[in-house]
């Protein structure tokens, strides 16, 4: 199956961790949260400071467990 995997950079390093998600918007509005620290719309926020994310195609296994 066709996923998207949010990658993390924190610091330069990216997080172990691995979250994918079947539709790339979800995977995308995720990566925006992630980098901006903006979690609602109309607010102020603060920039995240060395972290950033974002999402890469990959074929995964059809019992690879999603995020959406």
């Amino acid at each position: 199956m066709m996923a998207f995997l949010l990658v993390v950079v924190v610091n330069g390093e990216p997080i172990p961790d691995q979250f994918y998600f079947r539709d790339i918007t979800r995977c995308n509005t995720f990566a925006y949260y992630v980098s901006t620290g903006k979690t609602q719309i109309n607010r102020n926020y603060q920039m995240q400071e060395n972290i950033t994310a974002y999402c890469i195609p990959k074929r995964v296994p059809a019992n690879t467990r999603t995020w959406d």
